[in-house]
């Protein structure tokens, strides 16, 4: 970064960004305290953004787990997911995720048992001694992702700063803004926890060494501005800049606060400009100084169907149906629950969705507070929306190519460069849902880039499939040469020997091949000596089956609502054990035929099995029409063309018959003057 514009920023210049609406701000709640929504009846975890190559589930169902346990082990991006209560696994099994299209997903369901028993916390007293990897390293493990909305990873965005970023990191930015409006948990934050959001600020400033740190607030939220300016003396600048949506996205806020447009080809931690939002820092003070992972988070609910609107703390895998009912929900005809803000957020299909680390607001509005969508009408090319889009996009071409599918051309447009703003719907005087629509399409387009890489990964795999049957037989090829040229040599060998000499060569093969039988022989039965120690004994093989049995039992308890299952309840004790002695007697039993061969191990019994042949029908088909001709083959033909013409003569029906005043004369019909 130049130095003028350093110098620029230092001295609190502000800059604006292209487009952007105000809309009312119906900020109501910022004078509610957060309060502890309390312990759910049931807690139900999405792990889907945890697992992949670099995760895998570490508990199962009917374990018991402590508050702030690890629920899943991950590395590279992927970021592990916690326990946010104590009690007991009760399935691992698909489940609605918060999402428009109510597609499900992979989660752990977790029955509280009310202790809410924690597990030994490890705060780092000494953090101001450790270094940035160490620091890096315990954000990644306490599971701090994105609290703004985007919930992008944030070790692995300071550490791009650090690596991908030319001179390092120069500006750190604090995300105070919270453009959207009705959502005021940001504004409680910074109203009651400034001290602790300054101290992760100070984690955070270790870790990057930047060059300036601002903390930027919008101008409607004075006691926030003036709790972070006590908090924040001598940490970080605050920055108050005016109210404009979408001011509290990545690339706006920079553009208000440097001056600089980040295109979107790049990250904007690689420009070496880092942007993290207010509870993301106030998750690393907690798990650097205090050991808690991120196992909850401050909701706002608001709307007039409430009759308790407010900041609340829930624990994620909370459901919204416990958060509506704790809050007193009123609902009116067709309630709409909109989870997030007026603009970003979306209608759930259903209200028994877990609260994730992006939820930040539940809105229950009403129909005076929110009017219902209108009939949309055809587009009349105002340009609107391409005035107001903080992108540079033109979102009625984007909208044009997505109804007409043209993906590519959607594609072309800027659709990935859409934020989901809500600006072009907003001042759209035709109502047309132009967010929901670039929503789906780039949904389809994220399928399309995956099965594009599914499809490369395909290739790559037949490619190395033909490299690899080419080098086999190639192998084959050699060995077959080499084979054939020993023949040839041992022939020419024999013809210069004598009878004698020829039988002891003979001889000599044959006691060569029997000592080759045998080590093979010993090796297969010392391979088996060796799987037998290294595998399961009985105890273990019977626990392993019991198991698996109350799994089971655990999984129809969940899905069925069943104390015991009839199917399970009658199986008596002793099965399990009888089931490992017939597997094992089995198992001894059933050896490969092409082992048995290799190993010279003579066939113990054959049994052969006596099938019945089926059953064929003699009865010669019924000929359809005339008999064939057979006059070439018989010298004298038989004539039995007439004949079957006569009977299928005598064989037909007359069923159309008229009556008898038609058949007797023809009715004319005189024409009357």
């Amino acid at each position: 970064m130049a130095s003028n514009q350093l110098q620029k920023i230092i001295k609190a210049k502000i800059w604006k960004f292209f487009g952007g609406i105000k809309p009312k701000e119906m900020k109501d709640t910022s004078d509610c305290k957060i309060e502890d929504l309390g312990l759910p009846s049931i807690i139900c975890i999405p792990i889907d953004r945890h697992l992949g190559k670099d995760g895998e589930i570490l508990v199962n169902v009917g374990d018991h787990v402590k508050k702030g346990q690890p629920l899943t082990r991950a590395s590279g991006r992927l970021v592990p997911v916690h326990a946010s209560t104590s009690g007991t696994i009760n399935a691992i099994s698909k489940e609605v995720l918060p999402h428009p299209s109510g597609y499900t997903g992979l989660c752990i369901t977790i029955k509280p048992d009310g202790n809410d028993e924690s597990v030994d916390l490890e705060p780092m007293k000494d953090w101001e001694l450790k270094s940035s990897r160490e620091l890096l390293e315990r954000i990644h493990n306490y599971g701090v992702e994105g609290l703004g909305g985007a919930q992008f990873q944030t070790d692995f965005k300071i550490k791009s700063a650090l690596e991908d970023s030319k001179t390092g990191c120069n500006v750190l930015i604090i995300n105070g803004a919270e453009c959207e409006p009705v959502i005021t948990c940001d504004d409680r934050i910074m109203q009651e926890q400034a001290s602790d959001i300054a101290l992760g600020i100070k984690i955070i400033k270790k870790i990057l060494n930047p060059k300036i740190t601002i903390v930027a607030i919008e101008d409607n939220k004075p006691h926030a501005i003036s709790a972070m300016q006590s908090a924040c003396d001598g940490i970080a600048d605050i920055r108050v800049i005016p109210t404009k949506y979408p001011s509290g996205a990545a690339r706006n806020l920079i553009k208000i606060i440097t001056g600089i447009e980040i295109p979107y080809s790049v990250h904007t931690s690689e420009c070496g400009i880092v942007v993290n939002n207010v509870g993301t820092v106030l998750s690393v003070k907690e798990a650097v100084v205090d050991g808690i992972p991120v196992i909850s988070r401050v909701v706002t609910v608001a709307g007039q169907s409430m009759k308790k609107t407010g900041n609340v703390r829930v624990r994620l895998g909370t459901s919204v149906r416990f958060v509506l009912s704790n809050c007193h929900l009123y609902p009116e005809f067709h309630q709409r629950i909109i989870l997030g803000g007026p603009m970003m957020g979306f209608t759930l299909p259903t209200i028994d969705v877990p609260i994730t680390k992006s939820a930040n607001c539940i809105l229950a509005p009403t129909v005076n507070e929110i009017p219902l969508l209108r009939q949309q009408s055809n587009c009349i090319r105002c340009g609107r929306c391409a005035r107001v889009c903080p992108s540079r996009l033109v979102p009625y071409q984007m909208y044009n190519q997505s109804k007409a599918k043209n993906h590519a051309a959607c594609l072309k447009a800027g659709i990935r460069d859409c934020t989901l703003c809500g600006a072009c719907a907003y001042v759209c005087p035709s109502y047309i849902p132009l967010t929901s629509q670039f929503r789906y399409e780039q949904a389809v387009e994220m399928h399309i880039r995956d099965a594009e890489r599914r499809n490369q990964i395909a290739k790559q795999r037949m490619q190395q499939k033909e490299e690899r049957l080419k080098a086999e037989a190639l192998e084959r090829q050699a060995k077959k040469e080499a084979a054939l040229a020993r023949i040839k040599a041992q022939k020419e060998a024999e013809a210069n020997m004598t009878p004698e000499e020829l039988a002891v060569a003979r001889a000599k093969a044959l006691e060569e091949a029997k000592a080759k039988a045998r080590e093979r022989k010993e090796a297969i039965l010392a391979q088996k000596q060796q799987q037998a120690k290294a595998g399961v004994d009985d105890a273990s093989n019977i626990k392993r089956l019991k198991d698996n049995q109350d799994k089971a039992i655990a999984i129809a308890k969940h899905q069925g609502h069943i104390e015991k299952p009839a199917a399970v309840s009658e199986i008596p004790e002793n099965t399990i054990e009888q089931q490992v002695a017939n597997a094992q007697l089995e198992e001894k039993k059933i050896l490969p035929q092409a082992l048995k061969k290799g190993a010279t191990v003579r066939l113990e019994e054959l049994t052969v099995t006596y099938h019945e042949a089926a059953k064929t029908e003699t009865a010669e088909p019924k000929l359809v029409g005339l008999p064939p001709d057979d006059r070439l083959h018989n010298p004298e033909p038989k004539k039995v063309i007439p004949s079957v013409l006569m009977s299928a003569q005598e064989d037909k029906k007359e069923v159309n018959i008229l009556p008898d005043i038609f058949r007797k004369k023809n009715i004319t019909f005189k024409k009357i003057i």
